[in-house]
């Protein structure tokens, strides 16, 4: 038996991953099949297992074992049959009709948007497998088209209609707002936040700080305005040019809000100090800055005027 029959039918995700690339090089390298898209975890110990067993060699691939390798990638595992095996009131399509879609997992969500696996690796063992390595359904809509298009199972057809539903989503969540919300507590604003605004934010890479012009009833005057993209300590992000922005909107009251790539709300000391000097600038022009928001993943985010009301006095 090869050396990784078992662990293919055990793993078939990450290692039907791993052999589908190293089948297409003749001689596989560990840096090879990490440009192939392959995880250095796995990429090393795997590779270093087909040596020990005399798979690979110095000269390359063992021939038999290569063609063997091929062809169980070809052969339909248990999870590749596993959406046609289910109940039809349980497959992702059907359950969204008889349920309604709120009735579906993230990985049934995505598996009705691909619609198809791959060899070896089923629709819905292929959205497992996107989710765990991306970070989720959020990590994915963080991802360019061009990038989603480059992941293995997707493609340039799949990668950008999953990049058009989650960027319908974010689009969706900002019609929401369309009304003048009142923006009167952390808890208001942490609301209006999650539903508008995080969608965008979450998909970040980097940092960025946003305005909330508010008129004298603590309403949104039109939309949120990006201040600065980058750290929130930047010399973009002082208070210049935060309260240009509200200004400009004709606010008399604002709050602010940045995001956390990391996805941990917790704020940082350079997130105290530009609070304390946004509401000192506030002050100075009777325009008080209400609050600043961190917002980090799964809807977390932190009130700096609940956590430390001293910075706004």
């Amino acid at each position: 038996m090869a050396a990784l029959e078992a662990a293919l039918r055990e793993r078939p995700g990450p290692v039907g991953r791993f052999l589908r690339a190293a089948v297409e090089q003749d001689m596989p390298g560990v840096s090879l099949l990490i440009e192939a898209g392959v995880p250095h975890w796995d990429a090393a110990p795997l590779l270093r297992r087909l040596a020990e067993a005399g798979e690979v060699g110095t000269e390359g691939w063992c021939t038999e074992i290569r063609a063997a390798y091929r062809t169980a990638l070809n052969r339909p595992t248990e999870t590749a049959r596993q959406l046609d095996q289910l109940p039809i009131s349980e497959r992702p399509r059907e359950k969204a009709l008889e349920r309604g879609i709120d009735a579906l997992g993230d990985a049934e969500l995505l598996a009705v948007l691909l619609r198809t696996g791959i060899a070896g690796e089923g629709v819905l063992e292929l959205s497992q497998r996107l989710l765990a390595e991306h970070g989720g359904l959020v990590g994915l809509a963080r991802l360019a088209p061009d990038q989603l298009a480059g992941l293995p199972g997707l493609g340039e057809a799949k990668g950008v209609e999953l990049a058009a539903a989650c960027a319908m989503g974010v689009r969706i969540a900002a019609a929401q707002g369309g009304d003048r919300p009142q923006l009167k507590s952390p808890e208001d604003v942490a609301a209006y936040v999650v539903v508008v605004l995080s969608p965008a934010l979450l998909r970040l890479p980097h940092e960025e700080l946003w305005c909330l012009p508010l008129d004298p009833h603590c309403r949104l005057i039109g939309r949120p305005r990006t201040v600065t993209r980058g750290d929130v300590d930047g010399v973009d992000a002082g208070p210049r040019a935060f309260f240009r922005t509200a200004l400009a909107a004709g606010a008399v009251q604002a709050i602010a809000v940045h995001n956390h790539p990391n996805g941990d709300p917790a704020p940082s000391p350079a997130d105290r100090a530009v609070t304390r000097r946004l509401a000192e600038a506030g002050r100075a022009i009777d325009v008080p800055l209400r609050d600043h928001l961190v917002v980090g993943g799964s809807g977390r985010f932190t009130s700096l005027f609940r956590d430390d009301p001293g910075l706004f006095r």
